[in-house]
């Protein structure tokens, strides 16, 4: 059977034989194979082939590393931590004073969890810009997990505060909270997604 692809070596809809391999791979002589690098086109086989974003690399170039816009360095790592922590205080502060809010007005204990749970997945998109800015715009994934930790450290804290003023934040942890904490990571991490 013969199947008609594109090569790389200029014979646009050549039939694809045995007799098609006429090359070997660089770093493997012994295999035969018509892949190329797409960044240099060094000859490559599956074996030392590195599947990027853009295509398959040789060794060589899949080592050269990612744009600027792709790391963070960890310095702004650090910063980004810093920062985003302390802004995590602040959401809980605030979420703390919230749940004191809907336990001191007479609305319900079904009312008061599902609006604690709408509030903290609400919340999830100024914790993802908070961490997006603190990051610089970068397109770093790892920002991704910060967020969503920070999510996390926000609701806690927020508990926290709220069984200081003395709300039996008992109450609040139910099915309705986690899902709307669920919700509320999704956003966060979605707001720094790459």
């Amino acid at each position: 059977m013969i199947y008609k692809i594109s090569t790389f070596s200029g014979y646009p809809d050549s039939p694809m034989t045995h007799d098609s391999f006429e090359t070997a791979c660089l770093r493997h002589p012994d295999t035969l194979s018509n892949l190329r690098c797409g960044r240099c086109g060094d000859l490559i086989c599956p074996q030392c082939m590195v599947q990027s974003p853009v295509g398959a690399r040789c060794p060589d170039c899949a080592s050269i590393g990612q744009p600027a816009i792709f790391r963070t360095t960890p310095m702004e790592m650090g910063k980004v931590i810093g920062v985003s922590f302390l802004g995590a205080i602040g959401i809980g502060i605030a979420y703390g004073l919230i749940l004191w809010v809907i336990f001191n007005v007479p609305v319900g204990w079904n009312i008061g969890n599902v609006a604690a749970a709408f509030i903290v997945a609400i919340a999830g998109a100024p914790v993802g810009d908070l961490v997006l800015r603190a990051g610089k715009y970068k397109l770093d994934s790892r920002l991704r997990f910060i967020a969503a930790f920070v999510m996390f450290f926000a609701w806690v804290w927020g508990f926290w505060i709220a069984s200081v003023l003395g709300v039996p934040v008992a109450g609040f942890l139910n099915i309705v909270g986690y899902i709307g904490l669920g919700i509320g990571i999704y956003v966060a991490m979605n707001r720094v997604k790459p």
